[in-house]
């Protein structure tokens, strides 16, 4: 009889992991189903899924979270490219997030009432959530993060152990941490602080137990396995190098011909009605400066084409159009101007490309192909070469600095070579697949998305109220849950110092990395804004502080319920009613419609059945209607009909906005001027027509 109280809990506990293990595997494998696609999942899909292999290696924009684009080509090269095989890496990795965390809450807190508690609260915000169901790089994150501090804290639980291989749980952390920062460079600050936590405890460590004399710690010869890894690893690092520098559009000014271009023909008022745009290879656009019937930019850049937006009778007035690129000029005439404007006679605005033939020599190179201010391969070839050998120097004196700081850390007996090294050349391996990847972002200004104000009122407000998922339960709920973040912080603070006047810091040192971790993050996060003038972590880019800090509130809450018998009691019912809380607030905001913070895509399914139906009752003679968009739907409706659902839709940018059949956009423009057909409940977007039209 007496086991039976432990069986029936033992069964619960049991029960209660798998069922909040399957309720959200399945809600998430819905969402991923059902959820229309998000702009970044379809710049993912557009800039690096659908050209071929070396467009992985293009790190010109942010866009590209390296391990999440490899594994959503695998997927999608394998089953298509539907929203759910695209998703499907990040739907494996919240399976892995699962069991990483449960591993860390069953190992390191114990209290089955509390794993099942904590474990719920890791798995129920509606806002980590999505992210799981993205074809994006944040869900993976964090699925390596847990499992890189489930293996990190089973190394500080044998870190005194004298025997073979005591470090491996170090590296298989450091690694796990590695494919983090791969996933989000943003984890590049929790990387660093496992290592200086490392660091600190070989240190402690070492003073407490001497290291033996340098001379007593013969260098082991490198087995043959570690020879292969390294050769094979310095391969790999060398062919991505080569690839990520080949596939840099801002390599170097010297390959693009300038470009200007004159029209003839027209007055100063006429003027006011042409714009000429620089089009890139990501179909982004870029106005040139008008200077006297010319127009051009300051400075030499790449252009993928060329675009024209005037009045249709401007076309009329234009004598000629000539496009010069570097040596050679290229002109549009009148019967050119004119076939246009025929080609289109429905049209009250025009928007026309320069054609393919407008352009210099191209490039051999996939990524530069589509450049027609190509001043030729052989200047490129020649800076490429010259680049790679300034990385390859870099990682160079890299290597010397590394054994150079292992030697004097042997000589002074603060670290054994067999502590040095994972901690050295994990992150030297790190650093080769980071390093110029992050130096092409900072150089191209891609590092731009965060806060200017201050790591609290960005970072730490912008995750609690995304966090309520735009939900107002009551004013000022942001400020409370601010002051329960606070009370957290410093009552975890008042433990450590507890523990460290009874030199019991041991006892809790899972919990302590947590915080360490989050204290590291925070100050590198301001010290970077200082010195770089890197944004402050915010939303998305700083995700990986809520399970961390719901790590920290779950220790703390297990430090409290090994106190007093009224102080547990009071503590398991503090968290049971936080679970209550947070259940309530999924069931909430649960839905498989819109991703809080890409809200403005929630309705593109929608649009397109609204168009389809119109198309058919009010065109059903044209193949195609035109739409005209503000440029921030441009990727997902491009996505749609890269997969054919849309291929009877063209699709513009706007402004300027006469000449389409159709509108959608944020806000209206003229409500004098447009009808609104539909204003979509979740993302607030309009559908909407000219008056006249």
């Amino acid at each position: 009889m007496k086991t039976l109280p432990r069986s029936i809990e033992t069964v619960f506990f049991k029960v209660a992991i798998a069922a909040i293990s399957l309720f959200f595997i399945i809600f998430l494998i819905e969402r991923a189903t059902v959820t229309p696609l998000t702009f970044d999942e379809a710049a993912t899909y557009l800039n690096y899924i659908v050209p071929g292999a070396t467009a992985i290696f293009n790190f010109n924009s942010a866009n590209n979270h390296i391990v999440n684009t490899l594994l959503a080509k695998g997927s999608s090269a394998l089953a298509g490219n539907s929203e759910f095989v695209l998703r499907l890496p990040n739907l494996l990795a919240f399976v892995i997030y699962l069991l990483f965390s449960f591993l860390i809450l069953q190992r390191f807190v114990k209290n089955k009432i509390l794993v099942v508690f904590g474990y719920f609260l890791l798995a129920a915000n509606p806002y980590v959530l999505d992210f799981f169901s993205l074809c994006r790089g944040y869900g993976l994150s964090l699925a390596f993060l847990t499992a890189s501090l489930f293996f990190f804290f089973s190394f500080l639980e044998t870190a005194g152990d004298d025997r073979p291989n005591r470090y491996r749980r170090l590296q298989i952390s450091l690694a796990a941490a590695g494919l983090a920062v791969l996933s989000n460079f943003s984890l590049l600050n929790v990387y660093l602080g496992l290592v200086l936590m490392a660091f600190v405890v070989f240190v402690v460590w070492n003073r407490q137990n001497r290291l033996p004399s340098p001379l007593d710690q013969p260098e082991p010869r490198p087995s043959k396995k570690k020879r292969i890894f390294w050769s094979l690893g310095s391969l790999a690092a060398v062919l991505f190098n080569i690839l990520v520098v080949s596939q840099d559009l801002t390599l170097s000014k010297n390959l693009y011909e300038p470009v200007t271009v004159r029209i003839t023909g027209l007055s100063e008022p006429d003027k006011q009605h042409m714009d000429v745009f620089r089009m890139d290879v990501r179909k982004q656009q870029r106005r040139l400066i008008d200077k006297e019937d010319i127009w051009t930019l300051d400075e030499p850049v790449y252009f993928s084409a060329i675009k024209f937006r005037c009045l249709p009778g401007l076309l009329d007035k234009i004598k000629r159009i000539e496009i010069r690129i570097g040596p050679k000029t290229f002109s549009y005439e009148t019967h050119d101007l004119l076939k246009i404007k025929n080609d289109h006679p429905h049209r009250k605005y025009f928007v026309f490309y320069s054609n393919y033939s407008v352009s210099l020599k191209r490039s051999l190179f996939p990524i530069f192909k589509p450049v027609i201010n190509w001043k030729g391969d052989r200047i490129f070839l020649s800076d490429l070469f010259i680049r790679l050998l300034q990385v390859l120097g870099i990682y160079a004196v890299l290597i010397a600095v590394l054994y150079l700081l292992g030697l004097v850390l042997k000589q002074r007996r603060i670290l054994a070579n067999e502590q040095f090294r994972p901690l050295a050349w994990t992150t030297f391996w790190l650093a080769t697949f980071i390093a110029y990847p992050l130096y092409i972002l900072k150089r191209s200004g891609e590092l731009y998305w965060g806060g200017r104000t201050g790591f609290v009122r960005d970072t730490v407000f912008s995750l609690i109220n995304n966090s309520f998922y735009g939900n107002l339960y009551f004013r000022g709920q942001e400020k409370v849950i601010f002051l329960l973040v606070c009370l957290v912080v410093f009552g975890f603070l008042i433990l450590l110092i507890g523990r460290y006047r009874k030199r019991s810091l041991a006892k809790i040192l899972p919990g302590s990395s947590i915080f360490s971790i989050l204290a590291i993050v925070s100050v590198s996060t301001i010290v970077q804004r200082a010195l770089f003038d890197n944004p402050y972590l915010i939303g998305r880019t700083g995700l990986f502080l809520i399970p961390l800090f719901t790590l920290l509130l779950i220790f703390l809450f297990r430090e409290l319920c090994l106190a007093r018998t009224a102080l547990k009691i009071v503590s398991l019912s503090l968290l049971a009613i936080m679970t209550l809380l947070a259940f309530y607030h999924f069931a909430e905001q649960a839905n498989t419609a819109m991703t809080v913070e890409w809200r403005n895509d929630a309705d593109t399914k929608d649009l397109l059945k609204d168009l389809k139906m119109m198309k058919d009752k009010n065109f059903p003679e044209r193949t195609r209607i035109s739409l005209g968009i503000d440029e921030i739907f441009y990727p997902s409706l491009a996505y749609y009909e890269k997969r054919g659902t849309s291929a009877w839709l063209e699709v513009d940018i706007v402004p300027p906005y006469p000449g389409f059949d159709f509108y959608y956009l944020e806000e209206n423009f003229d409500r004098a001027k447009i009808v609104i057909i539909r204003a979509y409940p979740l993302s607030g977007n309009l559908l909407a027509k000219a008056k006249d039209e």
